[in-house]
């Protein structure tokens, strides 16, 4: 039993511990995205060639999946608001580190740190969300959260490149320090602990039952929402990785537009899809990401301005904006307390996995046909998403609801 005040409180979506992790997960995702148009200009004025840009910036995908792999069973061992400002210092260590590096042996290392900063942090940033939302407007919260992530990524490049154009490349890794900084102030001021006797317990009870391997290191239960994850990273990651030289091969001017309104998209979608997941259920949101996204691949695919390309970002980030968070949400209402962690952790590696296999398969197919085509075949990922979650979602749907239930009580 809860008295007026407790329930009052815990129905409060805006407390400051909520506050605070959404504004440092922005922080956190504004420097990532400050560096990914302009870190591989500095490997290559160290005399790096495309293949070990391409093996750099790789490098920092594999250590964040490697290091969320562990990140469950190590928050259990050490206290987890202790863990993620490690996690954020991490990466506030490694962006400084840029700025002395003089090799790409050196900054391959560098990058390799970052990327196990970042796995941390992006795990337990959504733990910490997580547990400060009230149960019964999780979406609503997930999506809010997930706002920072996408103003991250629309502001952030815009950020990066207008620094090392105004004030060079060192000024980048400056600047993204002192934003990192900032990261880690504030979230010491996180008053949640996130060690509690409700997560202990279970811990111990899993140990005494001899958890698989697997167990240890990836969720199950969240194996259908990670594998949507996972084709949505599949065909992210062509977006991304080509629009800019598809909109050179067909002489579309402006393509910059296309990434600043994709993030704006996906930004104001979320103002309503939270809501939508909290009343609606996963389903709704599956079905419309998937016409939106489709739509929008097809739009793209046969782009021939830069209005064209404009109307293609806006029905591609809405569709992913939408569905994004509530399947992060999803991932968290399946799961008991304990096993938090272990879920978003296997749900960003599907997604960072999918966007790895997507820009090596993507790439092969752009290499034996074109770019149109490419996005044309990429269509056929959100067919299968799609049916995936029509032949495996319907009983996890009901499993949600009735964890989502315990939360409330």
């Amino acid at each position: 039993m809860h008295d007026a005040n407790t329930i009052a409180a815990r129905q409060n979506l805006w407390n400051k511990d909520f506050i605070i992790v959404a504004l440092a997960n922005l922080l956190l995702f504004m420097v990532f995205e400050m560096l990914l148009p302009t870190l591989p200009v500095f490997i290559s004025n160290n005399g790096g060639d495309s293949s070990q840009v391409g093996l750099i910036m790789g490098a920092f995908t594999f250590s964040a999946i490697f290091i969320r792999l562990l990140t469950g069973r190590i928050s259990h061992t050490i206290n987890k608001k202790s863990l993620l400002i490690l996690g954020i210092t991490g990466c506030m260590v490694a962006t400084s580190f840029y700025y002395w590096s003089t090799s790409n042996l050196s900054t391959l290392a560098i990058r390799l740190l970052q990327g196990l900063g970042f796995g941390v942090a992006t795990t337990l940033y959504t733990t910490f969300a997580a547990a400060v939302i009230p149960a019964s407007r999780r979406g609503e919260g997930i999506g809010y959260f997930g706002v920072g992530e996408t103003m991250g990524i629309s502001v952030g490049p815009f950020v990066g490149i207008w620094f090392m154009n105004q004030h060079g490349i060192d000024s980048v890794f400056g600047v993204g320090t002192l934003i990192l900084l900032v990261a880690v102030l504030i979230t010491f001021a996180v008053s949640r602990p996130l060690t509690t006797e409700d997560e202990t317990v279970p811990f111990q009870r899993d140990i005494q039952q001899k958890d698989s391997l697997i167990d240890l290191f990836i969720e199950k239960r969240v194996l259908l929402q990670s594998s949507l994850a996972f084709l949505l990273g599949m065909s992210f990651a062509g977006i991304v990785s080509f629009v800019v030289l598809y909109a050179k091969e067909a002489a579309i001017p402006n393509v910059v537009y296309f990434f600043f309104v994709n993030a704006l998209a996906g930004l104001l979608v979320r103002f309503v899809a939270g809501k939508i997941f909290d009343h609606k259920g996963p389903g709704v949101l599956i079905g419309a990401s998937a016409i939106l996204c489709s739509i929008g691949t097809f739009l793209l695919a046969t782009a021939s301005t830069t209005t064209s390309l404009i109307i293609a970002a806006v029905l591609y980030g809405s569709g992913t904006g939408a569905v994004f968070p509530a399947l992060q949400a999803w991932c968290i209402n399946v799961v008991p307390t304990d096993r938090r962690e272990h879920a978003i952790g296997t749900f960003f590696n599907f997604f960072d996995l999918g966007i790895g296999i997507g820009a090596i398969l993507m790439g092969a197919i752009a290499a034996m046909t074109n770019y149109s085509i490419m996005y044309m075949s990429s269509i056929l990922l959100f067919v299968v998403y799609w049916l995936l979650y029509q032949i495996f979602g319907s009983g996890q749907n009901s499993l949600s609801a009735v964890i989502h239930k315990m939360d409330e009580t």
